[in-house]
């Protein structure tokens, strides 16, 4: 439900794109993310053309595992502050695996 570019209007109907998956040694690149990027995270995007927007935020990275089944895999922490869209920028989403162990940890004691 994030915006549909910078500065732009919110939209009427959910969205969804594909983006390219960007590896950690790349992301966390000092032209790229830098120190930012921690191992914990994954990062889509960054191409120029198709990335998350300001409003993104707990929105999901979903990719098929080797069954063709969707999984969870990130969820949307932040975009650049220079623009949607940037290059060398992608998206910084929370990656879901880091947290598993915590998360069911959390869901037997309630």
């Amino acid at each position: 439900w994030g915006r549909l570019s910078t500065g732009g209007a919110l939209p009427d109907k959910l969205q969804q794109a594909l983006m390219p998956a960007v590896d950690h040694a790349t992301c966390s690149r000092f032209d790229w993310w830098g120190s930012s990027v921690k191992e914990t995270m994954v990062c889509a995007g960054g191409d120029g053309v198709v990335a998350g927007c300001n409003g993104d935020s707990g929105g999901p990275l979903n990719c098929k595992n080797s069954d063709g089944i969707w999984e969870v895999h990130g969820i949307a922490s932040f975009v650049s502050g220079l623009g949607c869209n940037t290059i060398r920028k992608p998206t910084v989403f929370t990656r879901v695996s880091s947290f598993t162990d915590w998360v069911d940890k959390v869901m037997m004691n309630n």
